[in-house]
């Protein structure tokens, strides 16, 4: 079986570089268009002008944007050194930070060395790191080999990786497969693993057939596991119902359960019930645990429909792993709920094990509603056991109210069996006050006899 906590880490550790760890924000170059025209009674020429000559004043944040952006563009072609006044001059921080890289990055494709030069005079900081990376993703929009060379001969760390990032961005634009080939053949470390994932981020969004045809054809080893591995969390993030016959594909090689993983915890948080029919297109002995993972982000969302779900499941490996998984998911939503639909399951080995751990994640976070609610349950069978359950987790930080609720338990064995395990417990942190609570209980003598060294 697939260690499937370690793949879930490297997974989510990949889709943070790429969803923003890196920082880098790419400005894909579009034709130059006139800016949005916001209607305020000046005729159309008028107000484009308007518009061009001073962004600020446009109401609309998205507008504002788009004529701010169209400006930088265009000052960056025609006169870089009014437009580096204008957007230094800029007071909102966001604004400044992407008029400037929307200028150097305009700026660049006229005349990268000027445009570098300026930005490298920049302090060390935010605003400089994305300046040099929207400087040289302008340049790798007509010389991406140049532009690269330079980032590999002056630049290192966060600058080099998100300058990187930046040239496999624009060339991925004209040329994937050429982009890929160039970040494949970087070292391996973070410049090679953004620029790859800048370059599939594209390439899936043009082409994604191409785009896997690609990784897969790559030789054995650590890079192509590293595409492939990149590849699922771009695919999966765009179009999780289309990346997911390619997954499938891939379930059973080397690092397939990482990939498989990638999809299901994207594509659970979206549409859970599509991704839990798609499981059942895996080899058998992967369904356990990527049923898991869909439940466990589908019972924090919608455990109703999760429950219904997952009571479908024939008695079997897949079912005694999915109720407890659905339980413990449930209860940090709604504990009540989830330990009462669990209570209500037919006898099952699976049934113990979820009412544990449900309870026991009640107890942890919600002490006190979990024993005002035991309270309130009549005797029997199953308030004993919750009793049980709880009496122990809450002991660990409440040993005197543990033991209390073991008391209260009316199975003469079970009760027995809680009062030793919360006594012997409390001894290790305060043996004084366990002696003392246990005096005066009058405890039978069969717990006397246990609890002797």
């Amino acid at each position: 079986m697939f260690q499937h906590h370690h793949r879930w880490t490297l997974a989510a550790f990949l889709g943070g570089l790429i969803a923003g760890g890196i920082g880098i924000s790419v400005i894909r170059r579009t034709p130059t268009s006139e800016p949005t025209v916001i209607t305020n009674g000046l005729p159309k020429r008028q107000e484009s002008r308007a518009i061009v000559a001073d962004p600020l004043k446009i109401r609309d944040m998205g507008d504002r944007h788009r004529a701010l952006i169209d400006l930088a563009r265009k000052l960056g072609a025609s006169d870089p050194s009014a437009g580096w006044e204008r957007g230094m001059g800029l007071r909102n921080t966001r604004d400044r930070a992407e008029f400037m890289a929307a200028l150097l990055e305009s700026w660049a494709m006229k005349d990268p060395e000027a445009s570098l030069a300026k930005a490298s005079e920049l302090g060390v900081g935010r605003l400089k790191t994305e300046c040099i990376a929207a400087a040289c993703g302008g340049w790798a929009s007509r010389d991406p080999a140049a532009a690269a060379k330079w980032v590999e001969g002056n630049l290192a760390g966060p600058l080099k990786t998100e300058s990187s990032a930046a040239i496999a961005a624009a060339w991925a634009e004209f040329a994937p497969d050429a982009a890929a080939a160039w970040a494949g053949s970087l070292p391996p470390g973070t410049a090679s693993q953004a620029a790859l994932s800048k370059v599939l981020e594209a390439w899936v969004d043009s082409d994604p057939a191409a785009a896997s045809a690609w990784a897969t054809s790559q030789p054995e080893g650590e890079k192509r596991s590293s595409a492939l591995l990149q590849l699922a969390v771009e695919w999966s993030d765009q179009d999780p119902t289309g990346a997911s016959e390619w997954i499938a594909k891939q379930a059973t090689a080397e690092n397939g359960g990482e990939i498989v993983d990638t999809l299901l915890n994207r594509w659970s948080a979206d549409d859970p019930a599509a991704a839990a029919n798609w499981v059942r297109s895996l080899p058998a002995d992967q369904q356990t645990e990527a049923n898991a993972m869909v439940l466990a982000v589908w019972g924090a969302a919608d455990p109703a429909s999760a429950s219904a779900w997952v009571t479908t499941f024939p008695p079997g490996e897949t079912r005694e792993r999915a109720i407890p998984t659905l339980a413990e998911s449930w209860t940090g939503i709604d504990p009540q709920a989830a330990v009462s639909w669990t209570m209500a399951l037919p006898d099952s080995p699976e049934k113990a094990t979820a009412l544990d751990q449900s309870v026991r994640a009640w107890a942890l976070n919600e002490r006190d509603s979990l024993t005002a609610w035991i309270s309130s349950q009549p005797t029997g069978p199953e308030a004993d056991h919750l009793r049980s359950t709880a009496s122990i987790v809450i002991a660990e930080h409440q040993p005197r109210e543990g033991a209390t609720m073991a008391a209260a338990i009316s199975d003469p064995s079970i009760r027995q069996d809680a009062i030793v395990d919360v006594v012997r417990q409390w001894r290790k942190t305060d043996p004084k006050a366990a002696e003392a609570w246990l005096n005066q209980q009058s405890p039978d003598p069969a717990i006397r006899q246990r609890l002797e060294p």
